[in-house]
C-alpha cells in the first residue's frame, strides 16, 4: 500500500467514479472522495448512504439494521487491541489484522472511500494496525471516537515504518496526521537496531508527500534548535514565543560540524528525507568557512571526501519554525507510551545524557 495522508484535500469535484456517494459513520455524514470494493451482494453500484458502525466499521445499507447493530456492538466500550499510546484525551491502539481480521478488513474498505491508491483489503494478516482515538478526558464515560488509523507491515524488507494512514475527513486539519506520524517514528525506533533507518512505505501520494514534507521539516527544524539541550528545556522556547525567551536559541553557539546521515540518524530518518526537509526549510546556505572556522571535524570530513558542504543558522531555522507557528517540542511525548513501549529509568537516564552535548 501507498502511504497516503490526505489530511489537508479537499474532495474531488468529481462524483461520476463513485459508487457509494455518502456514508454515514456515527452522528455524522459526508461525502465520500473515492470508488470502494465493498461487495456488490451487500452494497450496490448506486449507493447513496451506507451506514457505518463508529466503533467496529461494520457496513448496512439498511438503516434499522445498523440503529439495530450499534445496539450491540462488542466493541461499543473499548477499541480492540491494546493501548500503547495517550496524551491529552488522544490514545492510539494497536491491533493485529490475524486476530482481529473482520475489524481490519471492514476499516480497510472503509479508509478505500477516501483514499485512492490504497489496495490490501482482505488480505490484512501481515499488517498491524494503529487506531487514533478520542475520549474525552472530563467524561470518561462517554463513548469514544475513532478519528484515523496507520497500518504497517509486520515485516517489512524495506523497513518500512507506515504503510497507510488516513485521517477521516471530519477530523482533519487539527495536526492528528503529525500525531500519527510521530508515533510510527517512535515505534519503529524502539523496536529496531537503530542502525536500520525507516519510512513509509513508497510511492507517495501526491498528498502523503506534501503531508510529510512538512512533518519531515518540524523535526529536523526542532533537532536542529534543540540539540544539544536538555529536553526539559523545550518548553523554554515554545514557538511562538516571548522576546526575552527568544535570548536562549539567538545567543552565539560554537560551531558544529554534522552529516546528513547524523541527522538521520538522531531523528530516525532516511538520508534522501533528511534532504527533503533541509530543502523545504530553504535555510541551507553555501559553506565558505573562514580559517578560524576550520575545525578538526571539518578537515577530517573534506579529507574523506564527504561530499558538498553547507551551513545552516539556527537563528534562520527558528525565523522558519515562527513563521510557520511550530512548536518546539515533540508533540509524541515518551511519557504518553503503554505497556512494551512505556519508558523505563533506563530509557529516561539515556535520554538526558544524549541531549547533554554542546550545542
Amino acid at each position: 500500500m501507498a502511504a497516503n495522508d490526505p489530511a489537508t484535500r479537499a474532495e474531488p469535484s468529481s462524483t461520476t467514479d463513485r459508487n457509494v456517494k455518502h456514508v454515514v459513520l456515527g452522528n455524522l455524514l459526508f461525502q465520500t472522495w473515492y470508488q470502494s470494493i465493498y461487495p456488490e451482494d451487500l452494497v450496490s453500484k448506486d449507493t447513496d448512504r451506507l451506514y457505518v458502525c463508529r466503533w467496529c466499521f461494520r457496513y448496512s445499507c439498511d438503516a434499522h439494521a445498523y440503529t439495530k447493530h450499534t445496539r450491540l456492538c462488542p466493541h461499543r466500550q473499548s477499541p480492540p487491541g491494546v493501548k500503547v499510546y495517550e496524551q491529552g484525551g488522544y490514545s492510539v491502539w494497536e491491533l493485529d489484522g490475524e486476530h482481529h481480521k473482520l475489524y481490519a478488513q471492514n476499516l480497510s474498505l472503509f479508509a478505500k472511500l477516501f483514499l485512492d491508491h490504497k489496495s490490501v483489503f482482505f488480505d490484512v494478516v501481515s499488517f498491524l494496525y494503529y487506531l487514533l482515538v478520542y475520549s474525552d478526558p472530563n467524561d470518561p464515560d462517554s463513548n469514544y471516537h475513532v478519528l484515523g488509523f496507520f497500518s504497517k507491515e509486520k515485516l517489512s524488507w524495506d523497513a518500512n515504518n507506515l504503510a497507510c494512514i488516513l485521517v477521516f475527513p471530519p477530523y482533519q486539519h487539527k495536526q492528528l496526521g503529525k500525531l500519527l506520524m510521530g508515533v510510527s517514528y517512535k515505534i519503529s525506533s524502539w523496536e529496531r537496531d537503530r542502525s536500520l533507518i525507516g519510512g513509509p512505505e513508497r510511492p507517495l501520494s501526491e498528498m502523503g508527500r506534501r503531508s510529510y514534507s512538512r512533518f519531515w521539516e518540524d523535526r529536523v527544524a526542532r533537532y536542529l534548535l534543540l540539540h544539544g539541550r536538555k529536553a526539559e528545556d523545550a518548553e523554554d522556547f515554545a514557538v511562538p514565543q516571548k522576546s526575552k525567551s527568544l535570548k536562549g536559541l539567538k545567543r552565539k553557539h560554537a560551531h558544529e560540524f554534522m552529516t546528513v546521515q547524523d541527522i538521520g540518524l538522531a531523528t530516525g530518518m532516511l538520508t534522501e528525507d533528511v534532504i527533503t526537509a533541509l530543502k523545504g526549510l530553504s535555510v541551507v546556505q553555501p559553506a565558505t568557512p573562514s580559517k578560524k572556522r576550520k575545525s578538526k571535524d571539518w578537515n577530517e570530513a573534506t579529507n574523506a571526501g564527504h561530499g558538498t558542504f553547507v551551513t545552516v543558522r539556527k537563528t534562520t531555522v527558528l525565523e522558519w519554525a515562527k513563521s510557520h507557528h511550530m512548536a518546539l517540542w515533540d508533540p509524541v511525548k515518551d511519557e504518553g507510551f503503554h505497556g512494551k513501549w512505556a519508558p523505563t529509568d533506563s530509557d529516561v537516564s539515556d535520554g538526558d545524557s544524549n541531549e547533554s552535548g554542546d550545542g
